[in-house]
């Protein structure tokens, strides 16, 4: 009984360690091949477009790209990918020509294992459209007739859809002075057999009347156009942060709400550059507080990244006043006496 105990307990406890495991996929968008080497461990002995690395026990790996094009520079990068899930990285070219490591989503464990070793879809991919032949041929004539101070206008729309058409229909409908008029008129293409098909016509008329009198003493009025009063604009209320009457570097700082959620998409990101593409977008279209900007600096995990969007934030920062708060996230002195340059040459 005591060594079927320990058996068990052990075997528990196997369980429980490889569950906490990572599994990474990663590929490039443009189809080069690569060796992938996950915290000096080779992952596929051919290079590959795709390759999936499974069994993955630290959750801050060192993640080493090795092209097989030797003139494509090697990739070296930490990550952070929590364990118990599989997460899915694309290997692709920025802006400024430099191959960088993009998370692009996260699944069950397994997942890749079970879908098969195709090459995902690039995210730039879209597929053909299939062509439309279309045989609709469609034709529109204005007529305008002013009768006594009436602009009649009248539209005709002649719509052929392939084949034969059995004619155009013409319906002209009008009131001039209390006399009606209603016409109709059909065109039929006796002899043009170009095989089957249908022909739609539509008549849109717009009557624009004018005050004047006609020979019989009648009297017809314009209506009076509808005048619509501009609603007024309210300006906003101009935010002012209590107890602070210093310099102010924008207008409206993020909601408690709105930064709570834009800091947790930052945290989300696998690797640095990737969190620090992503505060760049965030920080050119808000505006933060001082506690704001520390905040996201404590997300990243190097002094020289922190340093970067301190000096990115400062033009975006509301209490400006207060930026010497922003040296308590440095590790290093020489950070603070290069952002406090970086600010007095602003």
């Amino acid at each position: 009984m005591m060594r079927l105990s320990t058996l068990a307990i052990a075997l528990l406890l196997l369980t429980t360690i490889n569950a906490q495991t990572t599994d990474l996929v990663f590929f490039t968008d443009d189809g080069s091949k690569f060796t992938l080497i996950v915290d000096g461990d080779v992952k596929n002995n051919e290079p590959a477009t795709r390759v999936v690395a499974t069994g993955i026990r630290n959750e801050s790996p060192v993640v080493m790209v090795k092209f097989d094009d030797p003139a494509i520079a090697q990739l070296k990068k930490p990550g952070y990918f929590p364990l118990g899930k599989e997460y899915t990285v694309m290997i692709t070219t920025n802006k400024k020509g430099e191959r960088v490591l993009r998370p692009t989503g996260e699944a069950d464990l397994g997942t890749a294992s079970k879908g098969g070793a195709d090459k995902p879809k690039p995210p730039t991919f879209v597929d053909d459209t299939p062509a439309t032949i279309s045989t609709t041929d469609t034709e529109t004539v204005d007529q305008s007739i002013d009768v006594g101070g009436v602009q009649q206008t009248t539209t005709v729309i002649v719509t052929e859809d392939g084949g034969t058409g059995t004619g155009e229909n013409v319906n002209i409908n009008m009131g001039v002075n209390g006399i009606g008029f209603n016409m109709n008129v059909k065109v039929d293409d006796a002899g043009m057999d170009m095989g089957t098909g249908t022909t739609t016509t539509t008549t849109r008329t717009t009557t624009t009347t004018t005050t004047s009198s006609s020979s019989a003493g009648a009297t017809m009025v314009a209506p009076k156009p509808v005048v619509e009063t501009p609603k007024p604009v309210s300006e906003p209320a101009v935010y002012r942060m209590p107890g602070y009457n210093g310099r102010i570097g924008c207008s409206w700082p993020m909601s408690a709400t709105e930064f709570a959620e834009a800091k947790r998409s930052i945290e989300s990101k696998g690797f640095e550059e990737t969190k620090m593409t992503l505060a760049k977008q965030i920080t050119r279209d808000h505006c933060f507080t001082v506690d704001q900007v520390k905040d996201i600096m404590s997300v990243f995990g190097f002094e020289d990244t922190r340093l970067e969007f301190a000096k990115l934030a400062y033009d975006n920062t509301y209490d400006l006043s207060n930026y010497y708060k922003v040296s308590d996230a440095f590790s290093f002195e020489s950070s603070m006496e290069e952002l406090n340059e970086y600010i007095q040459s602003r």
